[in-house]
């Protein structure tokens, strides 16, 4: 199977477990990575015969701006949910990276990454 892979993603996102975090968006930084077979598009040279990857940035984007999350770990399972139900891939892979989460001890960034078939 052939992959298509989008990183480096900036969504925003209503996200954290205290009222504090979630009273203002904070920056997500995703990767995507989803199965598909590119041979008839790549044969073709189509978009019709191709996943159209800003359709699937769309949905991560509009996944993120839905509703205020809790954990990212939620985030990922729906972004996972949403590839999978609108378009034809029989994998993907979420790493969803919330953006200085911590300030003692300071972190970049802390992540889930999670694969559903």
């Amino acid at each position: 199977m052939d992959k298509i892979l989008i990183t480096g993603m900036t969504c925003q996102a209503l996200v954290g477990i205290t009222a504090e975090e979630r009273s203002a968006l904070q920056p997500l930084l995703i990767d995507l990575e989803f199965l598909t077979d590119a041979r008839k598009a790549a044969g073709t040279d189509s978009i019709q015969d191709a996943v159209d990857y800003s359709l699937v940035a769309a949905v991560v984007a509009d996944v993120c701006t839905k509703q205020p999350y809790h954990l990212i770990e939620t985030i990922a399972e729906r972004i996972a949910e949403r590839v999978l139900a609108d378009f034809p891939t029989p994998g993907t892979r979420v790493l969803v990276r919330k953006i200085s989460p911590l300030t003692k001890p300071k972190a970049e960034h802390v992540a889930v990454e999670i694969s559903r078939p």
